[in-house]
């Protein structure tokens, strides 16, 4: 709470799983392995990705310019990590509109036939 007195409310929160189908970690397990297994290897796999994402949002100003972020990971019944991100944006990086918001959420399968590759990416 004390972010939110000092910067104001978050103006985008990302949510960041830990995809028991990556193909480090299918690629670095036993064939009669699972992620549970072995669960520090998809934590590391996970904090290579968060941090890569991470990095990318910041350096890349791809949602805009960050002031401030802040980040809490958990982890889900089936033991895999996942983050919840709030991004605090300078004032002309803040989405205000319908289009601005738009242009970040994406809340679209794509078609499989399509795109098979990002298909699986974002299906499993």
């Amino acid at each position: 709470m004390v972010i939110v007195r000092h910067l104001g409310k978050p103006d985008i929160f990302i949510t960041f799983t830990g995809n028991p189908k990556w193909p480090e970690l299918i690629s670095a397990l036993n064939p009669q392995e699972q992620a549970c297994d072995c669960p520090d290897l998809p934590c590391r796999i996970f904090k290579q990705k968060f941090d890569a994402l991470i990095d990318n949002i910041l350096k890349s100003k791809m949602l805009g310019s960050v002031k401030a972020h802040t980040a809490r990971e958990e982890f889900q019944k089936r033991g895999l990590p996942h983050t919840h991100i709030l991004l605090f944006m300078d004032t002309d990086s803040k989405p205000r509109t319908t289009e601005n918001i738009d242009a970040i959420v994406n809340a679209e399968i794509p078609d499989q036939g399509t795109n098979p590759k990002l298909y699986e990416i974002i299906a499993y």
